[in-house]
């Protein structure tokens, strides 16, 4: 029998350990990546039974192809809307940690600036925008666009764009202050950009575009494996993941990157962001590998979904020294760095919402 507040923490894929609290926090301070799991065989086994057929369909076009459409967006992508966005989430919240009433309304925030976006909508576009409630105080946010004409209950493949909305400061994660500007505001902020200017273009998916911003990764990846079990326990066809977390830092007097993560990802889907780096972001790409689990990309991976993770440079020179601590905030981001990441969400969700299902 396992004592009352322990948690199952995975600290690579073959190694697994009942943990305190505070042996939590101390993988924190040590930054260990790893992923709390002790919900996860409940959760999967859920989703196991109640969709006995289950079966994802994956689908990505091999090149880009829609020049034309993403363009005139992602020109629309503000490094001044950025700079306002981020630097309001980071000075209006103590903390976003999952845990606290300030990240609990951190994630209410982001709610709001959500539906302001929806509201205005074109007439041939829906968009719906609801928070994903959890057993912790924060929940995260889900913003849906699709056609109106859409076909109620239809099967077409999902594209997802996430970040986490979550922050921690490592020595004291209830009550430190934890602006998370880059860890992961900028992830949080980057796909909100993209979000504003497809919203705001009119732009019309054939499939369903859903952008999130979870809650509880820095607890292990809480937010975002409740999401995706309840994807594929509700049978949700996802034909792929981008994920943002870490876009705003760039190291000084170095060249720009983008950063392409090879370990809990789809080989192909990847493949196929790189093309879209090549041809939307003006800079060159690096593979690197993150160490397990990482970032919430590797929920949907363990799910069985196709995903992807960018991030901001290569591993491990060029990520910011100045996460899980109060010196995490918006003096230490490139904007312009940035806004290559809003226009890589763009290009992403334009090319695969446009993407023939009859292709698949």
């Amino acid at each position: 029998m396992v004592a009352a507040g322990f948690r199952r923490i995975a600290l690579s894929e073959r190694e697994e350990r009942w943990m305190a609290e505070d042996e939590i926090l101390h993988l924190i301070r040590q930054r260990v990546r790893f992923m709390d799991v002790t919900d996860r065989d409940a959760d999967l086994a859920e989703a196991s039974t109640v969709v006995k057929s289950f079966a994802v369909k994956k689908g990505h076009p091999t090149a880009p192809t829609q020049q034309a459409i993403v363009a005139p967006i992602a020109a629309n992508v503000s490094v001044d809307a950025l700079t306002t966005w981020l630097t309001m989430l980071t000075t209006s919240f103590k903390t976003r940690y999952f845990q606290t009433e300030s990240g609990a309304n951190a994630s209410n925030w982001i709610l709001s600036q959500a539906l302001a976006v929806a509201k205005g909508s074109t007439s041939e576009v829906m968009v719906n925008v609801r928070q994903f409630q959890h057993p912790w105080a924060q929940s995260s946010v889900i913003a849906r666009i699709e056609a109106k004409d859409a076909v109620a209950g239809r099967s077409a493949p999902l594209v997802v764009v996430s970040a986490h909305l979550d922050s921690v400061n490592m020595w004291n994660p209830t009550n430190g202050v934890s602006p998370g500007a880059d860890d992961d505001g900028s992830g949080s902020a980057t796909i909100f950009e993209a979000y504003r200017v497809l919203v705001q273009s009119g732009f019309i998916p054939k499939r369903p575009i859903e952008f999130h911003w979870y809650a509880g990764e820095e607890g292990g990846l809480l937010g975002s494996q409740k999401v995706s079990s309840k994807y594929k326990k509700d049978g949700i066809n996802v034909a792929g993941v981008l994920h943002a977390d870490m876009t705003g830092y760039q190291v000084p007097d170095k060249q720009e990157v983008i950063g392409v993560v090879t370990d809990l990802t789809d080989p192909s889907l990847s493949e196929f962001f790189k093309k879209l780096v090549d041809e939307y972001s003006g800079v060159e790409w690096r593979e690197l590998q993150c160490g397990y689990p990482c970032s919430d990309h590797a929920s949907w991976t363990q799910a069985g979904y196709a995903s992807l993770f960018m991030f901001e440079g290569e591993l491990p020179t060029d990520g910011s020294p100045f996460t899980h601590t109060d010196n995490d905030d918006v003096s230490h981001i490139s904007f312009d760095h940035m806004a290559r990441f809003s226009r890589l969400a763009v290009a992403f969700a334009v090319e695969m919402s446009l993407y023939s299902e009859k292709e698949i």
